[in-house]
């Protein structure tokens, strides 16, 4: 089912629940679904963790939240599936306009390797889409397979929807609300960014990946408060 572009404001965090693919699976204490709708229903605002580590770049001080969509889905090519988003944001300062895309994570990990995801997808759709998304972020397709495509397809989402905001950043958060890397899939993200010829990935840290078609694109791990 296509995605309607009318909406309207959450009441509490319950609202969210039937945003939800599976309302039942996802919608559990501890999980991410969850924890990510709590935590920004109880900011009412960009949570004070995630805006701290934006604020670290001089281009993302005061800024005000326009407006934040739960389980926001954005069309790619090659596949009728979308890329479900757990938070669609869009921020403004006096610098400029920013589109944000949030994943929180508890201990879920970020689904198949590229090179699972190629086997289990039509050849043609592979081609098509895995393409666009690479030029949409930057990328080029070698040395990839045993990434995670959760992330290209959500980094990708910031990007599409930066530029039908007309905005000049896009921003990939990774809200996490468990802290055991055992646990986490931080490895699985830090092997993501060091595609980007970055070394040393820390959290709490935000990193220009790229710039592309005039969009400035960045990422950031975030750990958040697991009791909210």
């Amino acid at each position: 089912m296509k995605q309607k572009n009318i909406f309207v404001p959450t009441k509490d965090f319950e609202c969210w629940r039937e945003l939800l693919a599976d309302k039942n699976k996802h919608w559990k204490v501890g999980y991410s679904a969850m924890s990510t709708a709590m935590s920004w229903e109880k900011s009412k605002d960009i949570p004070a963790e995630i805006r701290n580590v934006l604020a670290e770049n001089p281009d993302f001080k005061d800024l005000e939240l326009l407006l934040a969509i739960p389980e926001y889905k954005v069309d790619l090519p090659g596949g009728t599936k979308p890329s479900q988003n757990d938070i669609l944001a869009v921020f403004t300062n006096k610098q400029s306009l920013a589109v944000m895309v949030v994943e929180g994570k508890a201990s879920e990990n970020f689904d198949k390797t590229i090179f699972k995801w190629k086997q289990s997808t039509s050849a043609s759709g592979v081609e098509k889409r895995l393409s666009f998304i690479l030029d949409k972020i930057g990328i080029k397709d070698d040395k990839i397979d045993a990434l995670r495509y959760q992330l290209f397809h959500r980094l990708a989402s910031s990007v599409i929807m930066a530029e039908k905001f007309h905005a000049k950043n896009a921003i990939m958060i990774i809200q996490s609300f468990t802290e055991n890397d055992k646990e986490n899939h931080f490895v699985d993200y830090a092997n993501f960014i060091q595609r980007f010829n970055i070394s040393n990935v820390e959290k709490s840290k935000l990193y220009k990946l790229d710039h592309v078609e005039g969009i400035n694109i960045f990422a950031a791990w975030i750990q958040s408060n697991c009791e909210n």
